[in-house]
């Protein structure tokens, strides 16, 4: 028996049922932590992590009932605006943190954690010892490496910076060297807090945002 429009079928019954194996994980874990749930990082992050499986797992069966694009916002269900095609650069978990509840992809996030050019890091810190300069840079090296594995998949990069946040700027300073170095074309925006990162933040970059 076909299954109609919506194309549901025996993949999808898989999908659910993984996104049920790992609920039950989550569950587990928070009743470990009963009653209180004083989660330790260690729980967090593996929570954050099974809650990422599922998402990632309904994904395309979701889509299928036009669920794949919406948001929760202030406790009303609307249309998010459509993220595809653009690789996000922000310097901080937090701000990554704001994207993906938006319905950004994670995997179009890159978290630089401070500058891209270690010679801004010692600008910051002067103090900064040779060793911890050496990790500075081995780190530094690998984030490029993301930015350049990641953003031939994209149209275009965007750098969110903070306003008056000396290295979120350093960061956006480098957009220049970004897109010489992916061969993307790469914007700036600046943000004032992270609250200001809303749907209609984006609207004008991303063009007709369906919210």
């Amino acid at each position: 028996m076909e299954s109609g429009l919506l194309n549901f079928g025996r993949d999808d019954v898989v999908r659910i049922g993984s996104a049920l194996d790992a609920l039950v994980s989550i569950l587990c874990v928070v009743r470990a932590f009963a009653p209180e749930y004083n989660f330790d990082s260690a729980a967090e992050e593996n929570i954050r992590r099974l809650l990422e499986t599922v998402r990632d797992t309904l994904d395309l069966t979701m889509d299928k009932f036009g669920l794949r694009n919406r948001a929760w916002v202030k406790g009303t269900d609307v249309r998010a605006v459509d993220f595809s095609g653009v690789l996000f650069i922000v310097v901080s978990s937090s701000a990554r943190k704001r994207l993906l509840d938006l319905g950004v992809d994670p995997r179009f996030v890159v978290v630089t954690g401070g500058p891209l050019d270690v010679s801004d890091v010692k600008i910051l810190n002067p103090n900064i010892s040779d060793g911890a300069l050496e990790n500075v840079r081995r780190k530094v090296e690998s984030v490029w490496r993301d930015i350049e594995r990641k953003a031939p998949e994209a149209r275009r990069v965007l750098i969110l910076a903070e306003a008056g946040n000396r290295g979120d700027l350093m960061v956006s300073e480098r957009a220049g060297e970004i897109e010489r170095r992916t061969g993307v074309k790469t914007f700036v925006k600046i943000f004032s807090s992270l609250k200001d990162l809303s749907p209609e933040f984006f609207e004008e970059f991303l063009g007709d945002a369906n919210v």
